[in-house]
């Protein structure tokens, strides 16, 4: 597969159009996690310190556009695990002009393929909402299987919001990289 994006650490700059994202009422009623409101000083310091920090339990990759160095979103994964080898992939944030393109699939091969070849992992989960189709459609054509549905995991737009717990594991990858031509 031909990747049009790239990977590339934080840089204090990121940090406003990283608040933009965080505005962005659309995107935000679509991830798992409680909205939160951030002052720009507050995401620079929050960037700051994950560019200054050497905290080896989780990665955050800026994403970019070959060809430009411009942040055009970004991944996460944390709760890393060595001694088990597991991890939780975030998904994606990804500035509403650029999608449709594709980079949804490319951002999540590339990410494990981080996962599996650069940490060294066995098993990557993921979560997305049950009624986030688009996410979980995603996931499943990037080899995650759903394991299970956790029941009001998360209280989301005024109501609790029932979660599926999806995972991938080395022996997907494999397969993966095979179909995808990693």
């Amino acid at each position: 597969m031909e990747f049009n994006i790239f990977f590339r650490a934080f840089k204090q700059e990121d940090a406003v159009f990283i608040n933009s994202l965080r505005r962005d009422d659309e995107m935000e009623s679509k991830i798992g996690g409680s909205r939160r409101f951030v002052a720009l000083e507050r995401e620079q310091k929050w960037v700051n310190d994950l560019i200054m920090n050497d905290n080896q339990s989780m990665v955050y990759l800026a994403v970019c556009e070959k060809g430009s160095d411009d942040i055009i979103g970004y991944t996460s994964i944390s709760d890393i695990d060595y001694r088990n080898g597991t991890c939780f992939w975030s998904g994606i944030k990804i500035t509403p002009e650029k999608s449709g393109r594709g980079y949804g699939l490319q951002v999540t091969l590339l990410a494990l393929r981080y996962v599996f070849e650069e940490l060294r992992m066995v098993r990557c989960i993921g979560m997305g909402l049950e009624e986030h189709h688009v996410a979980l459609r995603l996931m499943e054509k990037a080899g995650f299987q759903k394991e299970g549905l956790m029941r009001k995991y998360v209280y989301k737009n005024g109501e609790h919001k029932n979660n599926w717990l999806l995972s991938i594991i080395d022996e997907d990858y494999v397969s993966l990289k095979l179909k995808y031509e990693l």
